[in-house]
């Protein structure tokens, strides 16, 4: 997998599935356009932590407000940011994407983030999403556990959403 080529090793992860009826994915790219902010529970969580949307919450809009665009594939899609997100701003560094690998400026981490796609038989398909997070010192990683302890089931729960409202535009779109 993509992901595993931009943090093969990580400190903290979280994993959520979604299965659907589907033939396929006839385009990866309709990913970059959905739009999770019709979720009222994404809308809510992003707002509390100071991501608030224009109109729409995409993944193109998270690259416009920092996520790095790492790489992409017909099955897979890899976002990243560097920064410190147990701070209220969270302290995102603009990090050029072919530095995103050997980025280790202490008390940071990495997340990688991947969205990707499994064709099960003719008529199933399952989407994945796997959030890895590397802390690049004792400091961050202590500062980190902290956050993660209290965000990590939020994070899961922001998944498990935007995995369905994905899986119900691809059923849309193979009609």
């Amino acid at each position: 997998m993509l992901i595993d080529q931009y943090l093969p090793n990580w400190d903290f992860d979280k994993k959520n599935e979604y299965s659907l009826i589907s033939e396929t994915i006839s385009d990866i790219s309709l990913v970059y356009h959905v739009d999770f902010g019709v979720s009222s529970i994404i809308r809510i969580l992003f707002s509390l932590r100071g991501v608030v949307p224009a109109r729409k919450i995409t993944i193109n809009g998270l690259i416009n407000k920092g996520f790095i665009f790492l790489d992409e594939n017909e099955h897979e899609i890899v976002l990243g940011i560097v920064g410190q997100p147990w701070t209220l701003k969270g302290n995102l560094l603009e990090i050029a994407r072919e530095n995103f690998r050997t980025f280790q400026q202490p008390n940071y981490v990495k997340v990688v983030w991947n969205f990707s796609f499994e064709q099960i038989g003719e008529r199933y398909m399952n989407i994945r999403t796997e959030t890895r997070i590397h802390c690049t010192s004792h400091v961050a990683k202590r500062k980190f556990s902290l956050y993660w302890l209290v965000i990590r089931y939020f994070s899961g729960w922001i998944q498990r959403e935007m995995l369905k409202i994905i899986g119900e535009e691809i059923i849309k779109n193979n009609r």
